[in-house]
């Protein structure tokens, strides 16, 4: 098995507004679908060189998009049984897809199923702004209710860092003390780190002796208040009540839920977004309590007509097809003097 991490994050501004009502993202579902039926080209290419490609998988009951990242060059080799390296086998025109999932969920959240090398969740914001002018701020979702999860991680990592020139145990009380003051003879310069782990062997008590230790210098560290000084602060293990590895960032007081998931399974084009779907769906079931209690209710209906059709050339085209029709509109409003502004936008709208 394989562990994959799912984000959460939620769209809080469209085009520089507060968004106030539902993103379209089934209207957005629906133009990708339109898009790759009729065969028009969805590539967009990021101001990096990164070339993405997205498509719509779902949309009941929420939708799933699919974002790849496109390479073509600096593939990876193939080795065969006596480790002889040769090129991957890859037909003329073929790409190397890597894959990042993202389900639409109520409240404007995303939830973002992703692996080691697929796009990161701010690409999907890229490639929405690029291909249909949209252009979603995503933020992190933030878990108000830390103590709760941490009463019910059966913790099995704490793992903290900071720079090396703020390596003191004025930071700290007790043992912590202890080890950051000692860390400070040791290095001035760099980023000190320390991990805490249960470790794979030993008896099972053994193991819990471990987590009940590890626990009381997570709740020492925190009562300390002066976590904000630190670069990064983790504790990782296992939901007693729903069974998923969480990993608890108590800088952002965030959480990201891992999931076990098939390799053979996730290297299976068609058995991959089946399984993606799945996951994303139980994780939108399994926070939905936790959404709502903390996440502002969204009222109203979502605006589609912000959504134009994918045609070709992408943004560009489009923005040049609004700019000649607004342009062939301003002449004839000045011919007739009757004002027909707005009427180029008909051109392109869903």
């Amino acid at each position: 098995m394989a562990r994959r991490s799912v984000q959460f994050w939620r769209i809080e501004q469209l085009n520089g507004d507060e968004l106030s009502r539902p993103f379209p993202a089934r209207r957005v579902a629906e133009v990708l679908k339109k898009a790759q039926d009729s065969g028009v080209d969805r590539h967009f290419t990021s101001a990096d060189g990164t070339v993405l490609l997205a498509q719509a998988v779902a949309s009941s009951p929420h939708p799933v998009l699919l974002l790849d990242r496109v390479r073509d060059t600096n593939l990876p080799s193939v080795g065969d049984a006596l480790g002889r390296r040769k090129p991957l086998p890859l037909a003329p025109g073929d790409h190397l897809l890597e894959t990042t999932y993202f389900a639409f969920l109520k409240r404007n959240v995303i939830a973002v199923l992703t692996s080691g090398n697929g796009p990161r969740a701010s690409r999907m914001g890229e490639y929405l702004e690029g291909m249909l002018g949209l252009e979603p701020r995503l933020m992190p979702v933030v878990r108000e209710d830390i103590e709760e999860i941490l009463t019910r991680l059966e913790v099995s990592r704490f793992e903290f860092a900071l720079p090396a020139e703020r390596l003191s145990g004025k930071l700290m009380e007790g043992e912590w003390a202890d080890v950051l003051d000692s860390a400070s003879r040791l290095m001035n310069e760099g980023t000190f780190r320390i991990s805490l782990s249960v470790g794979r062997s030993g008896k099972a008590e053994d193991k819990q002796r471990i987590r009940d230790r590890i626990q009381q210098l997570i709740d020492l560290f925190r009562r300390a208040g002066s976590v904000e000084h630190f670069d990064y602060v983790v504790a990782e293990g296992k939901d007693s009540l729903t069974g998923d590895r969480e990993v608890v960032d108590l800088l952002k007081e965030r959480f990201i839920s891992h999931v076990e998931v098939d390799p053979d399974v996730f290297n299976d084009p068609r058995k991959s977004t089946t399984e993606a779907i799945a996951i994303l769906n139980k994780q939108a079931r399994d926070n939905e309590a936790f959404f709502a209690r903390t996440l502002p209710d969204i009222k109203g209906l979502a605006d589609s007509g912000l959504v134009p059709d994918i045609v070709a050339g992408g943004m560009a085209t489009v923005r040049a097809a609004l700019a000649t029709a607004v342009e062939g509109a301003d002449k004839a409003d000045q011919a007739s003097g009757e004002n027909q502004g707005g009427a180029g936008h008909e051109l392109v709208r869903g």
